[in-house]
């Protein structure tokens, strides 16, 4: 669900705002402006977020209407369905090009302004969003940190809160690291192919494959709690790329399904932490996409840590929960699949091939989920089960009627 290219608007005019609220007019890398607020009573506010399959969940009033959004550090700008921009009452409009781009893919897209977002007792106004198709399982939209730019933003997976600061005013944890956000900004200049004069804007953190540096992009959008290119591999983990596996579909983003392979690095680390044997997805990815040089971490692995975000300081800070290790002893069924869900390959004595499923065999529901429709986060949950979990397989060989079996999940 990761937008690769975060898009954040030029300032636009905005309406005299009430005394009893605190302005915020924070500039945020180059000169994006946001206009927002908190009650002035307020040093920060605390809105409750949901889990759920899809990722972690936020509501927002819109223009007065209920959406629920999914929380996307990996898209600076929010994005709605049509059929809830529809329901909000926003009409799109379109600009420069009309598409986003989306791990080197494209998707078309308009632009729309709401009169206000409000998340909590935080809001922002004239707040541009885009109206884009989205995949099954992402339900009204995303939250992206375009709408959040303006405070300092804490993201907390113990409780399941969202908090807000003014910008800068976020008091340090104990026990936090702080890792530098960097902040790559393209400053086109408003013209007739883009008269909105839109900021391109792309957001890393430093992280260490081996002894090997690189940037890597920390996604609460992906489902898999690491995602790297074939040539980040090949080049920095190729030991790692011998004794991957093929088909595990475990990258879905606009574009579609991502075609991956799953691996495991030796060595892997990550702010305070570094994980042995951590899974993998490799991303076939386009030639000369920024996907291709820069790594995801999704929120399989995000989740374990307190994360506030801030953007004034161009800083991360992680607290560790004192659950990562738990990603190293992840569950499997021992199978095998491509793109298209179809086992190329099941593991000898392994809970599949105990269970009777063969290459060839088309997986179609795991516990009553449609795999068509799965989300990566869905998909990756499944690994995260308990070994000895007995978990509901619906499949289909050949011409066949789909039939149903169980199979016990083992440690990988």
């Amino acid at each position: 669900m990761c937008f690769r290219y975060l898009y954040l608007l030029l300032p636009f005019v905005v309406l005299p705002l009430r005394g009893e609220e605190q302005v915020s007019d924070a500039s945020l890398l180059s000169g994006a402006m946001r206009t927002s607020g908190l009650p002035k009573e307020k040093e920060s506010v605390v809105i409750p977020l949901t889990p759920t399959f899809v990722g972690l969940t936020i509501q927002a009033n819109i223009d007065g209407k209920v959406v629920n959004l999914i929380l996307d550090t990996g898209a600076a700008a929010t994005h709605l369905s049509p059929k809830t921009a529809a329901r909000v009452g926003l009409k799109g409009r379109d600009f420069g090009g009309s598409t986003i781009g989306i791990s080197g893919g494209r998707k078309k897209s308009q632009i729309a302004l709401t009169g206000h977002i409000k998340l909590g007792e935080a809001w922002t106004r004239n707040e541009p969003v885009f109206i884009t198709e989205l995949p099954d399982g992402a339900g009204d939209g995303v939250l992206g940190l375009g709408t959040l730019a303006d405070w300092d933003v804490r993201i907390d997976p113990a409780s399941n809160t969202l908090t807000l600061f003014p910008a800068g005013k976020a008091l340090a944890l104990e026990g936090e690291t702080v890792l530098p956000l960097t902040c790559e900004v393209e400053n086109p200049i408003a013209s007739a192919n883009n008269p909105q004069g839109l900021r391109r804007l792309n957001l890393s953190v430093p992280v260490r494959i081996g002894s090997h540096d690189l940037l890597a992009i920390p996604d609460t959008g992906k489902g898999g709690a690491l995602q790297m290119s074939g040539v980040i591999m090949n080049r920095f983990a190729p030991a790692a790329m011998k004794e991957a596996l093929p088909g595990l579909v475990s990258g879905i983003d606009l574009t579609g399904h991502i075609s991956t392979k799953s691996a495991k690095l030796p060595e892997f680390t990550f702010g305070p932490d570094s994980l042995r044997n951590l899974p993998i997805d490799v991303l076939d990815a386009p030639p000369g996409s920024d996907s291709e040089r820069m790594g995801y971490i999704g929120l399989p692995l995000l989740r374990h840590y307190v994360m506030t975000f801030r953007f004034s300081e161009r800083e991360l800070r992680l607290k560790p929960l004192g659950t990562v290790q738990q990603l190293t002893r992840t569950s499997t069924a021992g199978i095998n699949l491509d793109p298209n869900n179809v086992i190329l390959s099941v593991v000898p004595a392994g809970p599949a091939d105990k269970a009777g499923l063969r290459s060839g065999d088309q997986l179609l529901e795991i516990q009553g989920r449609s795999l068509k429709t799965m989300t990566p986060t869905e998909f990756a949950a499944f690994k995260q089960l308990a070994p000895g979990t007995t978990v509901k397989i619906l499949y289909r060989r050949g011409a066949a009627e789909p039939e149903e079996i169980n199979l016990e999940l083992v440690k990988q």
